[in-house]
């Protein structure tokens, strides 16, 4: 069976051995069995009056009584012409009596039996079976308020991340809001005065519009990586040419890359279509352009778009500072940052690449990310190929 107990292989349990053992006493038989299958064995869960611990599934009694209903009573193996020759019963422990009752879960999957053996042989009355049957369910029971208790294990603990995260936020989120709004604060104090200086209130005046951008733009990510994800319907997805994008990607961030004198080059052997929000995919490659910038001092950037076997891929590859392994994935939540972004000072809030995820993920894509430090780093958009064309051409 599929383990979505995880009891497959566990120690024993009292309250399955006594499962077991009380099945024994009311049935007559000196020996029991809870009986679990795993792909092709049998795996005994419980046993009273037998240390057998497994048993190959093709053949078995049990193999049969999980095809009912019902209880299925063997009265004589020896007798059976279809277990006659079965290893139990020609060798250890001898059955010749066998009684399973199925164990079903709430979804109708047939789990194991509960079953009671003897050696010599047997007949349950009708009181009896129905006392099997019921002991079944409560086998049934028992392991499904386990699979209960640990998804609320799970369930707690995934919680509790969830509200550490939560906090974490909320904590980055006021210090990023608080920094440029204590500076446009100060700057507004001081512009109070009637004798302040023109030039200095100019020069005031132009901070505390960097800062009131700063903020402006700060809404606007947060906003945009809340909108973004999974299913969402607010994009407007065309057929779109990705070589595109990427060229537009490179335009939009020439002034800082001529800055750093770095050389940039766009790697397209043709149009690469696929059905994307052009806006906000051109979005997301401008950003890993701009991070490519900020973190390669000297050396190239390659942008490029490609498509394979039903998928479309735009990358960024530079030859900059490159990043760990943990950075990998930690870049990925908001105001996380890798950790040579915090030891150049380079400039940001740590949400451009939660945005670009969000994206991606919005339209049923993928991030990858991937690098050593300083041996550069490549990042990778994958998305879902288009074979429409664009109205445009």
């Amino acid at each position: 069976m599929t383990d979505v107990y995880q009891i497959l292989d566990t120690p024993v349990e009292d309250d399955f051995d006594d499962i077991a053992a009380l099945a024994a006493q009311l049935c007559g038989t000196p020996m029991a069995a809870i009986s679990l299958v795993d792909g092709d064995r049998l795996w005994f869960k419980a046993r009273f009056g037998h240390d057998i611990a497994e048993t190959p599934l093709a053949g078995s009694m049990c193999e049969r009584a999980i095809q009912g209903d019902e209880v299925m009573q063997v009265l004589d193996a020896v007798l059976d012409p279809r277990f006659a020759g079965h290893p139990t019963v020609v060798g250890v422990p001898h059955v010749r009596f066998y009684a399973g009752a199925p164990l079903v879960s709430p979804s109708g999957q047939a789990l194991g039996t509960l079953c009671v053996i003897g050696q010599e042989p047997g007949e349950l009355n009708a009181e009896q079976c129905q006392s099997l049957r019921a002991l079944a369910r409560h086998v049934v029971s028992q392991m499904e308020l386990r699979r209960y208790a640990r998804d609320m294990r799970d369930l707690t603990e995934r919680l509790r991340a969830a509200e550490e995260v939560k906090d974490e936020f909320i904590a980055r989120v006021t210090h990023e809001l608080r920094t440029p709004l204590s500076s446009i604060h100060g700057y507004l104090e001081v512009l109070g005065d009637p004798e302040l200086p023109a030039e200095t209130r100019d020069g005031f005046l132009a901070r505390v519009q960097r800062n009131s951008d700063r903020l402006l733009n700060l809404v606007d990510d947060m906003l945009l990586a809340a909108q973004a994800g999974p299913g969402n319907r607010a994009f407007h997805r065309r057929p779109t040419d990705l070589a595109e994008l990427a060229a537009t990607a490179v335009a939009q961030n020439e002034a800082l890359i001529a800055a750093k004198g770095l050389s940039v080059t766009v790697e397209a052997g043709g149009p690469v279509l696929a059905d994307v929000d052009a806006a906000r995919i051109g979005q997301a490659l401008a950003r890993l352009v701009l991070n490519a910038v900020k973190f390669t001092d000297s050396g190239a950037i390659t942008v490029g778009a490609t498509s394979h076997e039903g998928r479309a891929e735009l990358w960024v590859r530079d030859t900059g500072a490159g990043i760990s392994p943990i950075d990998r994935s930690r870049v990925l939540a908001p105001f996380r940052r890798a950790g040579s972004a915090e030891r150049a000072e380079v400039q940001g809030a740590g949400l451009g690449l939660t945005i670009v995820k969000a994206i991606v993920d919005g339209h049923d894509g993928v991030l990858r990310i991937d690098g050593e430090p300083g041996h550069g780093t490549t990042v990778t958009i994958e998305l879902p190929a288009s074979f429409r064309r664009p109205e445009s051409w």
